[in-house]
């Protein structure tokens, strides 16, 4: 199996040495494929001067993660990818990890993608955002057997975060990329929904692991505004996930906006006292209700199979 591992890169120096020698080591053969949106340190100069096998592309700005991934994902496919494996730059495979997840994947066991055992800060212990965040909603299983030591080969799952996808190439095809309306956050739980809309299955295989270190780049002190625009951000892209649910019809998408983007903040604030999480909140529901028709456009071709998002990296 043909395998291309995408990895989006902003600033990360610090990083992707680490997750591009964890390929060269990687016992199955792979593709690096790093897509950098204009970085300003040296994370070009390292790979340019020390893993001269990958394919390097410059985004020529900051495109985000799901662009970004969108161009690597293109170039895989236009390449003759059998499968695709997402990988965050602060992340590492152990050696074995890959060939784990192409023997699972060319087993036949009707699932179209794995994910591996996310582990953070190192190979003992679960990332507990990843816990926290999904294995909870959706894997339970795995995570009842692993407490009692009885720990299954593989788990179908509804989804895990996006730092250490693999996945058919063909699900690309079917399902298409990430949706543009994303910048930051979300877009993996969007694609999530779209993969359960579409009847692709996944797949957890503990015995493959990562490490996700979740390092980010230092960042000079921010404003108030700075800081609320940020967590704006995030807020738009939870209630953008909502607003997307492919079955969803407009008037029950205009009433989980008012739910969610405007009665839900003010009640918070009773408790929470929080004024920034309720400005940038009603930030997020403006901004989301002037893209409310785009919204729409987007939820309706999600709906439907094709190879969206994939042709340019335009928005």
């Amino acid at each position: 199996m043909n395998v291309f591992v995408v990895i989006v890169t902003f600033n990360g120096a610090a990083w992707i040495r680490g997750a591009l020698q964890s390929l060269r080591d990687s016992v199955h053969p792979c593709t690096a494929v790093v897509i950098d949106n204009a970085s300003s340190d040296d994370t070009v100069e390292i790979i340019r001067r020390e893993f001269p096998e990958t394919v390097l592309r410059e985004a020529g700005g900051n495109l985000g993660f799901g662009r970004g991934n969108n161009l690597g994902i293109a170039h895989a496919l236009q390449h003759g990818a059998d499968a695709i494996f997402l990988l965050n730059q602060d992340a590492y495979v152990t050696p074995q990890a890959i060939g784990l997840m192409v023997d699972f994947l060319e087993c036949g066991a009707g699932h179209e993608i794995v994910s591996p055992l996310h582990c953070s800060p190192d190979l003992t212990r679960v990332d507990p955002q990843t816990q926290q965040g999904y294995l909870q909603r959706y894997a339970a299983a795995y995570l009842s057997d692993a407490c009692l030591g009885q720990v299954k080969p593989h788990y179908t799952i509804r989804g895990i975060n996006a730092a250490a996808w693999m996945m058919r190439a063909d699900v690309f095809r079917r399902v298409g990329g990430f949706d543009p309306l994303y910048f930051m956050y979300g877009e993996d739980d969007d694609l999530i929904e779209r993969f359960a809309h579409h009847g692709i299955r996944t797949a957890l295989l503990p015995q493959a692991r990562i490490v996700h270190l979740r390092a980010k780049a230092p960042r000079p002190a921010q404003t108030w505004w700075q800081t609320t625009r940020a967590r704006s951000e995030r807020y738009r892209s939870g209630l953008l996930v909502d607003l997307k649910q492919p079955r969803a019809r407009l008037p029950g998408r205009l009433a989980r906006l008012v739910a969610d983007g405007v009665i839900r903040p003010f009640a918070n604030l009773l408790s929470s006292h929080d004024v920034q999480a309720l400005v940038a909140h009603l930030w997020a529901t403006a901004r989301v209700l002037t893209e409310l028709p785009r919204i729409q456009r987007h939820a309706r071709l999600c709906a439907t199979p094709g190879p969206h998002f994939l042709d340019s990296p335009s928005p």
